[in-house]
């Protein structure tokens, strides 16, 4: 949480929000709760997250619903001279809709000022993403000293996450902010998805999507995801031109391609999966990586 990262397709991270809520399926293993409850005695993050007890009696942890803003945190970028990517939130939602305008409205001012990141703002939350660009920014940024005067940031990425086709009109909302690059993180992968009608779709001819993320599940509680799937996602991405930026397998991984032991899960279609962790498990599809960017 500062100016390194392990996440492979950032290079730091700036928590000017913490503290979140769940809105789908893909937020049921939220590692950013995990994160939170490890960073409990901080008080940034102190009373945030909640254990609960299940009708089987296991303990899982959530977020208690509280959502702060650090004004203090707000200059971090520009103390950071080297440029970088920087994923913006991890430990929350930048477009949680407990998060004021005016706050919003300030950490856009500071991106925008602080010109030699590129900040990669993931939401899944479009929508008042999309609100926050037609109609607030606009007119707030013309009062600001920034030089973008209310247009939406060149170094600003914006993106969301889908986890599953029945949440890909996400994406509808994401086609009309107007940032120089849109993305996708398709994170835990819970189901196949199909962005067709989103590779290509705007009005000015460009790609709606500039980026695609594909990862599964890690850590306590994942879930399997089926190795087409991905297959999937990269060869339309290629199909289309888009980047395709594969993060992980997560703890599984087909058995033909890890030896070993560990607990086999079977898909309706007869292929089988062996939990081995995510180190084991790896990040190659069809025997490489794929870690492509955006132009």
């Amino acid at each position: 949480m500062g100016d390194k990262s392990a996440i492979e397709w950032t290079d730091a991270t700036w928590n000017p929000v913490t503290g979140c809520s769940k809105v789908s399926p893909g937020c049921d293993n939220c590692y950013a709760i995990r994160e939170t409850n490890r960073h409990r005695n901080l008080p940034n993050y102190a009373g945030l997250t909640k254990k609960v007890v299940s009708w089987n009696t296991r303990t899982t942890l959530d977020w208690t619903g509280e959502v702060r803003c650090h004004p203090e945190l707000l200059d971090l970028p520009l103390r950071w001279k080297t440029p970088r990517r920087i994923f913006v939130c991890s430990m929350s939602d930048l477009f949680h809709d407990k998060v004021p305008w005016e706050f919003l409205c300030q950490v856009f001012d500071m991106m925008a000022l602080a010109r030699q990141h590129t900040f990669q703002v993931l939401t899944k939350r479009p929508g008042r993403m999309a609100y926050f660009a037609e109609k607030v920014w606009p007119r707030y940024g013309r009062g600001t000293p920034s030089m973008y005067m209310g247009e939406w940031p060149p170094n600003v990425w914006a993106g969301t996450s889908v986890e599953s086709q029945r949440y890909a009109p996400r994406l509808d909302c994401l086609a009309r902010v107007p940032a120089r690059v849109r993305f996708v993180s398709v994170e835990p992968m819970l189901g196949p998805v199909d962005l067709q009608n989103w590779l290509g779709c705007d009005a000015e001819d460009r790609d709606c999507l500039q980026w695609v993320i594909c990862g599964g599940e890690s850590g306590p509680g994942a879930r399997p995801m089926h190795p087409e799937w991905a297959r999937s996602l990269r060869d339309q991405c290629q199909r289309a031109g888009v980047p395709f930026f594969f993060k992980q397998n997560g703890e599984y991984v087909s058995v033909s391609e890890v030896a070993g032991p560990g607990t086999h899960f079977q898909f309706a279609d007869g292929a089988t999966v062996r939990r081995t962790g995510k180190t084991l498990a790896g990040a190659l599809l069809d025997g490489r990586e794929w870690r492509e960017w955006p132009a």
